[in-house]
């Protein structure tokens, strides 16, 4: 990991925790995690606090969905870790973005093809993998071991999750986590329901925070048309959050009919890639946030996903949009 990150890491990790330990001063803070704390502010009608949502872990300075990647998160005090599940042959989820072993990790072959306690034996790559990349000492984490690590602390963006949603839904009532993750899917509400099943309840009632996607992006601008017209009209419960794909500023004037709509949903922007946030990727943001970070606060974002955690913390608090 590059030294300068891995320092400038620590620091700001030092302050989120000063500042952390300065809030568990107040009375009514004393009792509950910081999880719940997320969660009462990701439902309340702040639209100031922005939430940060780091992609697959801190995955520049750790593997990506290591351990360590979980865990600096929570010391830099971001909201959400973004986290990519597989099943295994055994019908286990680990902690793995693609459907093959070989980017990410010292083994081979399609991660169905393994059971957990062969995945077990193998050890992560270093960053985002790749050929050139080293392998470490880090394992494969399961999904129920990532839960474990983030209860109480920080939510949990499960990515992947409609390739098998009930199943997953039932590792996270077992584990006693429905109201530790947050789930999202492209589909309309009838869909959703169905996809859902019997724990569809649990987003009714607000246990489980559950995101539609619309996608105005990789030429599937008609999504956004069909998509949200639906939710908008959905009773008795409308969604209270959407994330917004879009690949041109044709695509940005969706979030007018998110913004006006009953109740002012929050919008959950993804600030990584041009092809995501209107041709304002990130990696512009350290020579000019305003036209990056910032033009998705503009839009009304109160939710940003990001590749640069550290950074975007560090904007945000300089503006008074990160404390909770």
């Amino acid at each position: 990991m590059n030294t300068t990150r891995r320092a400038f890491t620590i620091l700001l990790a030092a302050a989120s925790l000063a500042i952390g330990l300065g809030g568990c001063a107040t009375t009514s803070y004393r009792s509950s995690s910081r999880t719940e704390m997320i969660r009462e502010k990701l439902m309340s009608s702040d639209r100031n606090y922005v939430f940060v949502a780091m992609h697959r872990g801190d995955w520049r300075n750790y593997p990506e969905n290591s351990r360590d990647a979980i865990l600096s998160c929570i010391a830099l005090g971001a909201d959400i870790v973004e986290l990519d599940v597989q099943m295994t042959k055994d019908g286990r989820f680990v902690l793995l973005h693609d459907n093959s072993l070989d980017r990410t990790t010292t083994g081979k072959g399609k991660v169905s093809e393994h059971t957990l306690a062969e995945i077990k034996k193998l050890r992560l790559r270093s960053n985002q993998g790749g050929k050139d990349a080293k392998a470490t000492d880090y394992d494969i984490l399961t999904l129920e071991e990532a839960l474990a690590l983030a209860k109480g602390k920080i939510l949990v963006n499960i990515d992947k999750f409609t390739l098998h949603p009930y199943e997953i839904l039932q590792a996270v009532e077992k584990a006693g986590a429905m109201k530790d993750v947050l789930v999202k899917s492209t589909h309309g509400p009838a869909d959703a329901k169905r996809l859902f099943r019997e724990y569809w309840k649990y987003v009714e009632s607000g246990e489980l925070l559950y995101m539609p996607v619309v996608q105005f992006c990789w030429k599937n601008h008609e999504h956004a048309a069909k998509i949200l017209p639906q939710w908008i009209a959905e009773e008795p419960r409308k969604a209270s959050m959407y994330e917004m794909c879009m690949d041109s500023d044709a695509g940005a004037a969706q979030l007018e009919k998110v913004r006006v709509a009953p109740g002012a949903p929050r919008i959950w922007i993804n600030t990584m890639w041009d092809s995501l946030n209107c041709g304002r990727g990130e990696v512009r943001g350290f020579t000019n946030p305003a036209e990056t970070w910032g033009w998705s606060l503009e839009q009304g974002a109160t939710m940003l996903q990001t590749d640069y955690g550290a950074e975007l913390l560090v904007y945000l608090n300089n503006i008074g949009r990160h404390t909770l």
